[in-house]
């Protein structure tokens, strides 16, 4: 059984309620439908009931399912969920009128719903920018407790002809921060090392990227891998860590004997932590181009509840993966 196997299973098992805010997109409604279909939630579709009925009977004749439907425009629950959003924001000077206004947004509404425990977990982002949806879910939902920082990570998942170095891999932080301090770079570390071990259930063995292997290079670059590398060796994370280390190095043992012949890890790394948003972002793109690797995520890590930001280019298959990684993560 894969990983993702497994974690559809536990997604059914648990049958949370997952909201999917953006209905106007059709990738949306197919994964939707897709994931109904198959059990792995209860779906929740914001918009218009019957509007949304006719168009998944447009989209699948068979019209059967167990989708349900929050209605934007019932005056009472918009005023029932401004008020909401006052008592969240109103210390900001946040006024009940322009509450009012906040919450016929999509990705605010989807905020306050999680809040109120009125859904488990939230998946948007297909047509809504990752700003918009991290800025609202900090504010409304908030950061977990001891958390100091909100990441992300995607699950790289390859197939047969591309398992040299395993079958899944984690790369942090590719949707998220774009050029974190060395602390900042530790608790990416720190967080993805949690999910790896108790959302995916993963040994992990985690490489601190750089353009350097175990070499004190006077570039300010560098010695931020370093010095990150040192603080998450200092917190005793549950994990093996290994860095600076460069790409090859983390993958290849015969590379990395030659270029770090006194480190006790062993590679192939399974999780890479890339030193910038830029690294970090394109690295995941060249794997799941040139491998054709599934790329599940942006994963958020950090927020109080579930909330993850999908891509903009995401596909039906990658919505749904990212409705059972979300069905994971609620408790």
């Amino acid at each position: 059984m894969t990983l993702l196997q497994k974690l559809t299973n536990n997604a059914k098992n648990a049958f949370p309620r997952i909201l999917l805010p953006e209905s106007a997109d059709e990738r949306i409604l197919l994964a939707a439908l897709a994931a109904d279909h198959q059990k792995i939630a209860q779906i929740i579709l914001l918009g218009n009931k019957e509007q949304l009925e006719q168009r998944l009977s447009a989209l699948n004749n068979d019209s059967i399912h167990s989708i349900e439907f929050i209605d934007l425009t019932d005056k009472g629950l918009l005023s029932s969920y401004a008020q909401s959003l006052y008592e969240i924001r109103g210390s900001k000077g946040l006024s009940l009128s322009d509450a009012g206004e906040l919450v016929k947004k999509n990705t605010v509404f989807a905020m306050l719903a999680l809040g109120r425990g009125e859904a488990d977990g939230v998946v948007t982002g297909a047509i809504t920018p990752s700003q918009q949806v991290l800025s609202n879910a900090l504010r409304i939902i908030g950061v977990a407790g001891g958390a100091k920082l909100v990441s992300s990570f995607f699950l790289m998942v390859f197939d047969e002809s591309h398992q040299k170095y395993g079958k899944e891999m984690l790369f942090s932080d590719c949707a998220m921060n774009v050029s974190p301090s060395a602390e900042e770079l530790a608790e990416i570390a720190a967080s993805t090392i949690r999910s790896a071990n108790e959302l995916l259930g993963m040994t992990p063995k985690v490489a601190m990227l750089s353009f350097s292997t175990n070499r004190g290079a006077q570039y300010e670059q560098v010695q931020k891998v370093e010095l990150a590398t040192t603080i998450c060796r200092e917190r005793a994370l549950d994990a093996e860590i290994v860095g600076n280390i460069q790409l090859d190095a983390a993958l290849d043992n015969t590379v990395l004997n030659l270029k770090y012949p006194q480190t006790s890890f062993v590679a192939p790394a399974n999780v890479l932590i890339f030193p910038t948003l830029d690294a970090g972002n394109i690295g995941y793109k060249l794997v799941q181009r040139f491998s054709g690797a599934e790329a599940i995520g942006p994963i958020l890590q950090g927020l109080a509840k579930p909330v993850n930001d999908l891509s903009r280019g995401c596909s039906v298959d990658e919505i749904v993966n990212t409705i059972v990684i979300t069905a994971n993560q609620c408790p």
